[in-house]
């Protein structure tokens, strides 16, 4: 295992890494870079590899540096087995779901769930929103919410997919 994720110890390391072999890189957000998308520190992780496989369906909608970002500088960069099984499920269940249907969608910015929501409320019975995001929806609706997460610039948004 390697002591980092970058630099010129873990170059050698991969260097000496023989054919087929796997070396286990240190956490990546031990960087500031990794949730920023930082494209130099993007860049200097795709060196270290020849492709990428995103297997990791819990993360992958993150735009960070060690996932959306050295897809950019690696080719391939492919989808991994557990992957594509999570994604023909989800295609599956959402374009010819079981009646009634209804899904649950959280996050904490509506920004970021846009179009999930808008797609959905032409499928769905019944859309749960939870998450930091639900207090720009409670505002949209005369909510007070105090302190807590909220997206000003979004709540006509809200409001219009509040009447839909």
């Amino acid at each position: 295992m390697a002591n980092d994720c970058i630099g010129e110890e873990v170059e050698k390391l991969v260097a000496e890494t023989p054919e087929g072999g796997v070396l286990l890189l240190e956490n990546v957000r031990f960087y500031k870079e990794e949730e920023k998308n930082d494209p130099e520190f993007a860049k200097k992780l795709a060196a270290l590899a020849d492709v990428y496989v995103n297997d990791a369906f819990g993360t992958a909608h993150r735009a960070h540096a060690s996932t959306e970002g050295v897809a950019k500088y690696l080719k391939p960069a492919v989808a991994g087995f557990l992957m594509q099984k999570e994604l023909d499920y989800l295609v599956g269940a959402v374009s010819s779901p079981k009646k009634p249907f209804a899904a649950i969608v959280g996050g904490s910015k509506v920004s970021t769930k846009i179009a999930v929501i808008e797609s959905l409320l032409e499928k769905v019975d019944l859309l749960l929103l939870g998450g930091g995001m639900i207090f720009t929806f409670y505002k949209a609706q005369g909510y007070k919410v105090g302190s807590s997460l909220l997206e000003e610039d979004k709540l006509e948004l809200a409001k219009s997919l509040i009447e839909k």
